[in-house]
């Protein structure tokens, strides 16, 4: 599942549970003067959550995470809730109408280079072989979403050296760029297909080096 897909599953379950949150909406006691309750704990568990993701997916100078953290309360009422989840609900019509490019761009940069930290950690443990494949991959899903933003039509299975001759094609980057992407993609099908006599661990070491270049020069 991609990343756009797991966030947008989470913003359908926290949307899924406001609405439970709203169902426990009750009036106060004949006399009092006050606004709607709803049920506290259950609410607050639900503002915990959304506020928590939206910091994470929008940032905290967001507008979505300022209003949504204007309603955070001890004891949230019922126009609390009600505000509150119109704000996610715009932070989801947002989020799938690619109101957040440069924000989704960001997310992913952040995923790659942890992948890229992996990859470091199993080449320090002398696992070449492993941290190959790590970075290869990450480089296959960085062709992969350079493709999409360039409008390239995929294959159901595209293969890496064919998205990249797509890009240097289409001007996503230069052939200097491409012939490196050849050179990179040789060693990850090595590694892949367990041909691990054709490298050694120092060029996993340029590797990972070339891999991150490249994802920081068009992802960062």
């Amino acid at each position: 599942m991609s990343v756009d897909a797991k966030i947008t599953e989470r913003l359908n379950a926290l949307l899924e549970l406001g609405q439970k949150v709203r169902g426990t909406r009750r009036s106060p006691s004949p006399g009092h003067i006050t606004s709607d309750f709803v049920d506290v704990q259950l609410a607050n568990q639900w503002l915990t959550s959304s506020l928590n993701l939206i910091q994470r997916v929008f940032g905290e100078s967001s507008v979505h995470y300022q209003s949504l953290k204007k309603h955070f309360k001890d004891y949230p009422k019922w126009p609390d809730i009600d505000q509150s989840y119109g704000v996610l609900l715009s932070a989801k019509d947002d989020f799938e109408n690619g109101a957040l490019f440069e924000v989704k761009k960001l997310i992913e940069a952040d995923l790659f280079d942890e992948f890229l930290e992996q990859a470091e950690h199993l080449l320090e443990a002398n696992y070449y072989q492993a941290s190959a494949v790590i970075a290869g991959s990450v480089l296959e899903d960085g062709l992969r979403k350079l493709c999409v933003g360039s409008a390239i039509t995929l294959p159901d299975k595209p293969k890496l050296d064919w998205m990249n001759a797509q890009l240097a094609k289409s001007g996503a980057y230069n052939k200097l760029t491409q012939k490196k992407i050849t050179a990179l993609a040789d060693l990850r099908n090595s590694a892949a297909h367990g041909n691990w006599n054709e490298f050694e661990s120092s060029d996993v070491i340029s590797m990972i080096k070339d891999v991150r270049d490249f994802m920081e020069r068009n992802f960062a």
